[in-house]
Order: structure tokens, then sequence, then C-alpha cells
């Protein structure tokens, strides 16, 4: 026995050394502070450049989903409720990624993930801002700050268990020595797991919170909770073990409050319904031979339904399906016109493309949704500018655009450097510096001065990188 301890008390020395060396680096630098920030998209917010990194090298992933009108939906489903919040900045990044896994997330700097595969236990539309309200709620309570400033006093509690360990080891009592490391590091982990299921909670009763504000049913989070509730039956997790509660607690405490209902809010607009169909789609192309039924089973309506095959197809490559299919379609929205163009775009029906998309045009010559696909297809189109105020996802179709107009006019130093804005957003710094410096290179006059202009400031975000240990 004596042994024993001896062994996993050099173990723990090892641990403890590490402990106490991360806490007197944390205790170093300046944690971000739990006040609101003045700009929370600034790069002087820690949390900010901390996300916009992640998020940038996350985006790089094969599973981004690139489908604009998704986005567009989802960027209006947001805007119904962040007026109510206390958010400074009101602007939240988006990205919607293809997987096989049911999450939902944000992290630092207001950014926000959704996965493919949660759309299979949404189906309505009250559910989805149940689960947009838990999100956004985590932004505005600060809890990745909190859970940094926990983090480090929970370090601070096991350091002086470790240092009573440390003094009863002098005394000769290596069995005690070893209680008090083994119970230091267990209660720390314990702790940050209860600290995490508490934020958990917090966001779901701010959650509710901030649907009645924003004039929405509260019943959309009972209703998520309880598919949380049954996806998770069969499951042997352990809610002691896990960083969120289990949905039969977080239903529970969330049925204690009072539902309100409201006339104005129909449960699943045509919009919701076709960005759910678009979601699935992409998860079913996942499937590969089984993608057919994986929609029948999730998808009840005809025209949704096949909106969701003909999108499968075209990802599989399937374009002669597709193409037929799409002819199934009943419906007219931006979700299938979008659709309708890049198919035929894809087997060279130009004409037909061309007259969808000016006959959109027509309409909202400022919809940039179209203005991108024009760029596909139309000469002597005008460059588009990328702004702060536009989402990411916006300005890479900015830049596919610029890219398309700028090869069409033989401009190759204007293609380089929209081409190295594009690779930055998608996490790729150094191949975007060096198609920057190319493009500048080769460029003189107003357009050399703007990519120098550029290129200082994409410089500034890697030095903020550099300075959060980033680089």
């Amino acid at each position: 026995m004596r042994h024993f301890f001896l062994q996993i008390s050099k173990l723990l020395i090892s641990i403890s050394i590490t402990i106490s060396a991360h806490h007197a680096l944390a205790s170093s630098l300046d944690l971000p502070d739990l006040a609101r920030y003045d700009n929370e998209r600034s790069l002087s917010n820690p949390s900010y450049v901390l996300g916009q990194y992640w998020f940038r090298k996350i985006n790089g992933s094969r599973g981004l989903i690139e489908f604009p009108p998704a986005y567009n939906y989802l960027r209006q489903a947001i805007a119904d409720l962040v007026p109510n919040t206390g958010l400074n900045d009101k602007t939240i990044e988006l990205a919607l990624l293809n997987s096989r896994q049911m999450n939902a997330f944000v992290i630092p700097g207001s950014h926000l993930f959704i996965y493919s595969d949660i759309l299979r236990l949404i189906n309505n539309e009250n559910m989805f801002m149940g689960l947009l309200a838990h999100e956004i709620s985590h932004l505005e309570l600060h809890h990745y700050q909190r859970s940094l400033e926990n983090q480090r006093n929970e370090q601070a509690k096991s350091l002086l268990l470790l240092l009573a360990g440390a003094a009863a080891a002098t005394a000769g009592d290596s069995e005690t020595t070893s209680a008090l490391w083994l119970g230091g590091l267990a209660n720390q982990q314990e702790n940050m797991l209860r600290y995490s299921r508490s934020h958990e909670q917090e966001a779901d009763r701010r959650g509710r919170e901030l649907l009645q504000q924003s004039g929405l049913p509260t019943s959309g989070m009972n209703d998520l909770l309880a598919g949380l509730m049954k996806e998770s039956m069969g499951s042997n997790r352990i809610e002691f073990l896990s960083t969120h509660p289990l949905p039969q607690s977080r239903l529970s405490d969330s049925l204690t409050g009072e539902d309100q209902q409201s006339i104005l809010f129909q449960p699943s607009s045509p919009s919701f319904q076709f960005f759910r169909a678009t979601l699935l789609a992409y998860r079913a192309a996942l499937e590969s031979t089984g993608y057919q039924s994986f929609l029948r089973r999730n998808i009840n309506a005809d025209d949704e339904y096949y909106y969701a095959l003909t999108l499968t197809q075209l990802l599989l490559h399937y374009n002669e399906s597709a193409l037929e299919n799409l002819r199934r379609i009943k419906s007219r929205n931006e979700f299938t016109d979008y659709l309708k163009v890049v198919i035929y775009l894809t087997v060279d029906k130009k004409e037909e493309a061309q007259s969808i998309v000016h006959n959109r045009l027509s309409f909202a010559p400022e919809d940039l949704t179209f203005q991108y696909l024009a760029g596909q297809l139309d000469r002597d189109l005008s460059y588009l500018q990328a702004s702060d105020s536009q989402l990411n996802y916006q300005n890479r179709m900015v830049y596919r655009h610029n890219i398309a107009v700028a090869q069409q006019q033989n401009d190759s130093p204007y293609a380089l450097f929209n081409h190295a804005l594009l690779e930055f957003q998608y996490g790729k710094e150094l191949p975007a510096m060096n198609l920057i410096n190319r493009s500048i290179r080769q460029s003189s006059g107003t357009k050399k001065q703007q990519m120098e202009t550029v290129k200082l400031h994409l410089e500034r975000i890697l030095e903020a990188q550099k300075r959060e240990g980033l680089d």
C-alpha cells in the first residue's frame, strides 16, 4: 500500500507542478473582464480574437455548409431575438456545419454554430427559436468569461489542497498526502462540471425570458427539451459526470414557468420549413445510398421533400436526377430559386439561370445572394464591396463575385486579392498573406492602395492572435 501511494504521489507531484505553473500563468494574464465591452467585435477584446480565430478555422473544414438562403433565414431569426438582449454589439457570426452529431453551440466573440443533424429533432419553428434563445443567452450571460474565472478559482482551491498534501508529506504521512491530492483533483473536476451544468440551466431560464420579451411562445423551449429527453432515452450517461444536465432535469426546471402564447407567431413559416429541408438535405448526403429513405423519414410535406431530394442529389453529383426532380418542386421562393440557378449552372443551362437571377434582381437589386450568382453569369458587372457590417458568409459571396468578375475582365491581381481574402476567411492565414503580397506586387494606383490597407488590417488581426497565443 505504501509503495502504491509512493508511486501515485510522484505522479501527482508532477501534476501539481503543472497546475501551479498554469495558475501562475493565468494570474499573470488579464482574464476577460466580465463587464460589457464597448465593442464586442474589437481586436482589443480577447474573447473576440479567440472566437474569430476558431470561427475561421472551423469555416475552413469540409463540413461547412455553403447555402446563402439558409444563412439569410438564420440571420433574420436571430434578429428577432437579439434586440432584447444586453449584448452591446448585436452582430452574431453564423456557421452551419454538416455532421451526424446533434449539436449547437456558441464560442467567444458572438459566434454561433448549428449542426445539420439537430434539425432531425427540431421539426417546428418554435423549437428552433427556443434553441436560438438558449444559445444567445450563453453569449449574453458571458458564460465563457465566467468559466475562465471559475477555472482560475478552482485551480486556486486545488493548489491549497496540494500544498496541504505537501505539508503532510514532510511530516511523513504519505497516505494523508495522497488522499488530499486525490481529493483536490476530484473536487476541482466535479466543481467544473457542476459549474457547466449550472450555465446550461441558466441559459434555459434566460432563453425563456428572451422568448417572452421577443413576443414568441416559450413552448418552443419546452418542446426542445422534451425532444432532447426522448433522444437521450436509453443512454447510460450520468449527470454527475456531464457538462450538461440530463434533459429530464432541464425539462422539469423549464416547466416551472408559465407558457406564453402569441397569436402573431405561426408555428412554422415556409422559410423555416425550407431552411430545415436544406440542412436535412446536406445531412442526407452523408448517408450516400440511404439518402432517400433518410429524407422520407424526416420530411413529411412533398414539396419540401422533393426540394431536399434535389439538393441532396446535386451534392452527390447526380446532376441529371437533380434536374429531373427540380421540375417536381412547386414552391417559388428564395431557396428554390437559388437551387434552380445552381443546378442550371451545373448542367450548363445558362439562359434558364439568367432568367431567374434577372427576375430576382429586378425586384430586389441589392439582393446580395442573387448579385453573387449574377457574377457567375453576366459580363461587365461591377465589383462588390465587403464591409465589417456584413457577416462572414456575406463577405464570402462578395469575394467569389469579385473573383468571377475579375477573371472575366482579365484582372489577375484583383482576382488574387479576393482569393486571398477568401482564404483568410477559411483560416488559411499563410496562403492568404502570400496571395495578397503577390496581388500588391502586380498592382498599381487606387487598387494597390486598397490592397495595402486591407493587408495592414489582416496583419493587425494576426498580431492580436499572437498576443493571445494563437499564432
